[in-house]
């Protein structure tokens, strides 16, 4: 685990099983990171999740890594989880946070490429074949594409579900499918997301997931690569400031980043 509490600056990890490579980094933006990521890997599975505490809340560093914590402990003696062991490992969680919230993003895929995907709040989880680059499960944002522009990006920092300490109902997105050896599977807080390109018409959101945006700028199935590559874009982004053009809009935002990629061996 990388967890938000510990970093200072900027944490990497490599990870390599039978499964495959997986690289993860978690950078901080903010005055203290709020962003965490978990990686773990047995015979049986690999679990991946990347957790963005909610920044202006107190408490963002510490919720991320008492979810993290609380997510491993939950999940690592599964093997073939369903939506009740998913929903039940973040219910778990939420009620594990101390303070704070944070929304979360994870991947649990069993040693034959079966796979489940869950999210709650805007973190991403995003597959690439080949080329081609999609987003798999929706973002739980306030706004969304058929959106107009202006409220599109006034309105993008709030999220439909978090998990932490409060009585409320947890919305949690769930996918499952079956990954494919050479596919890649990439897991981020919206430190991504938010610098990424919207694509836009006649001033409405046609496009909020950044997909076509990912498919530019990741050239390499290699799980370091498409890391270090999108943290350099990212940080680029963010210093040349808000960009405008025909079909399309950027209008980055400091924040803490997590990423974690894996190529599927198997």
């Amino acid at each position: 685990m990388i967890l938000g509490a510990e970093v200072k600056t900027k944490k990497e990890m490599r990870f390599a099983s039978d499964f495959g490579e997986i690289y993860a980094l978690v950078r901080k933006g903010h005055e203290e990171c709020g962003d965490s990521a978990l990686v773990y890997a047995d015979s049986e599975k690999v679990i991946l999740a990347v957790f963005d505490g909610v920044s202006g809340e107190k408490g963002a560093a510490k919720a991320s890594s008492d979810a993290a914590k609380s997510i491993l402990e939950s999940l690592k003696s599964i093997c073939n989880p369903g939506d009740k062991e998913i929903h039940d490992a973040v219910s778990r969680a939420s009620m594990d946070i101390r303070e704070g919230f944070t929304t979360i993003a994870m991947a649990f895929i069993s040693h034959d490429g079966s796979m489940v995907l869950a999210s709650v709040g805007d973190s991403a989880i995003y597959s690439k074949s080949g080329k081609k680059v999609a987003l798999e499960l929706p973002l739980g944002r306030a706004v969304a594409k058929g959106d107009s522009v202006l409220k599109f990006f006034g309105f993008r920092n709030f999220v439909t579900s978090v998990i932490g300490p409060a009585n409320h109902e947890i919305e949690i997105k769930i996918a499952d499918g079956k990954i494919k050896k050479g596919n890649v599977l990439i897991l981020a807080s919206d430190g991504l997301v938010d610098n990424l390109y919207v694509e836009t018409k006649d001033g409405y959101v046609t496009d909020a997931s950044g997909s076509g945006d990912l498919g530019e700028i990741i050239k390499s199935d290699s799980p370091k690569t498409i890391v270090k590559d999108l943290d350099n874009a990212i940080r680029e982004r963010i210093k040349k400031g808000k960009i405008e053009e025909k079909g399309r809009i950027l209008d980055p935002k400091t924040d803490d980043l997590c990423l974690i990629a894996l190529r599927w061996a198997k």
